[in-house]
């Protein structure tokens, strides 16, 4: 069951701007993949992030609670969305600037980087509220997430351009 926010402050605010931005920025990109891999692209960041979630901040662990209570509320929901463009940023720049070899290693590390720095953000608006997680855990989250992130959008484009050789 969803609640309503306590109070519509800083944390909701954050969510609705990042949202704005980010999606704007998604909709001005030219586009770069078949539309299925965008979608599944979008919703394994909104996943990922869900289930990092649900492990880190479930009643047993605790280390951290989403925006303004360990309850389960309405903005909860709607900021799963706000990772979904992230995820997509993250494989749109790596095929643009057509990363390979030893630059995978260090554009996953600068995208770990950026993921620590806005998590920083999110920590000054309240969407985070730690308690005994530190930043610093986060860089191991998102070398892993990011690294599963491209592993399945390398096997989903693999399979995607085999299917369009033999429809051909």
């Amino acid at each position: 069951m969803t609640f309503l926010p306590i109070a519509f402050d800083e944390n909701e605010v954050f969510i609705i701007i990042g949202l704005i931005l980010s999606f704007s920025l998604f909709f001005l990109l030219p586009k770069r993949f078949p539309l299925s891999i965008t979608i599944v692209m979008m919703l394994l960041g909104a996943v990922i992030a869900r289930l990092f979630d649900h492990l880190l901040s479930s009643p047993d662990l605790n280390f951290y609670n989403l925006m303004d209570t360990d309850k389960y509320e309405l903005f909860d929901i709607i900021a799963y969305c706000l990772y979904a463009p992230f995820s997509y940023f993250f494989i749109y720049f790596f095929e643009k600037f057509h990363i390979r070899g030893v630059g995978i290693f260090l554009y996953i590390l600068v995208w770990s980087l950026f993921g620590m720095m806005f998590e920083g953000i999110s920590v000054i608006f309240h969407f985070f509220n730690y308690h005994g997680w530190k930043l610093a855990y986060s860089f191991g989250v998102y070398l892993i997430t990011q690294l599963l992130t491209l592993l399945l959008y390398r096997l989903l484009m693999h399979v995607h351009q085999r299917e369009t050789r033999t429809k051909a």
